[in-house]
């Protein structure tokens, strides 16, 4: 197994034995579904409660060290914690899933295979919302490639219905991207 695989079998392992839901996304996730890029770190969304974020801490930091100065604070202030395995100096970013999209996100993932280790991964249409709601310039990339590699097998009710909701927090943007993308295809 390479690094990346041993610390995505670490973190599914982690999960399944603490009954965390989670799901994979970014990068990784765009490798299960089809895309060629490569990349050396991942994200996960977990469904924990506020209450929960310090025993959540406490959890991964046995495995990884954190990044960020003060990162018990930063977790419960920005609810993401950048994280690098300890041995495998594979990063991480754990993210915890307040919103009903994330929680959805993490119901609808499926176990796949990565090299030779498994885990559950977001659908693409989950993908894509992920990657248009952190919009770097990647991110619209790997957009654009899902719904070219995917457009036949996507379930384009669900994306639009569910990107409509981002409306509601100032976000329509999100919508008019996906709707003008699968327009153009």
């Amino acid at each position: 197994m390479t690094e990346l695989e041993k610390t995505v079998h670490l973190v599914d392992s982690i999960c399944i034995s603490r009954g965390i839901p989670y799901t994979i996304i970014g990068g990784i996730a765009n490798i299960i579904h089809g895309s060629g890029r490569t990349t050396q770190d991942f994200d996960i969304v977990i469904q924990i409660e506020i209450d929960e974020l310090e025993k959540v801490y406490d959890i991964f930091t046995r495995e990884f060290i954190p990044l960020k100065e003060n990162p018990g604070n930063f977790f419960k202030t920005h609810f993401v914690l950048p994280l690098r395995h300890r041995r495998y100096d594979t990063r991480i970013d754990i993210s915890a899933a307040l919103s009903t999209f994330e929680r959805n996100a993490i119901k609808r993932s499926n176990r796949h295979p990565f090299g030779k280790s498994e885990a559950y991964f977001c659908s693409p249409e989950d993908l894509i919302i992920f990657k248009l709601v952190a919009h770097r310039e990647q991110d619209i990339i790997d957009v654009q490639d899902i719904i070219t590699r995917l457009k036949h097998s996507l379930d384009k009710d669900y994306l639009l219905s569910t990107a409509k909701l981002f409306s509601d927090i100032d976000r329509q943007d999100i919508y008019d991207e996906i709707y003008s993308r699968l327009k153009e295809e």
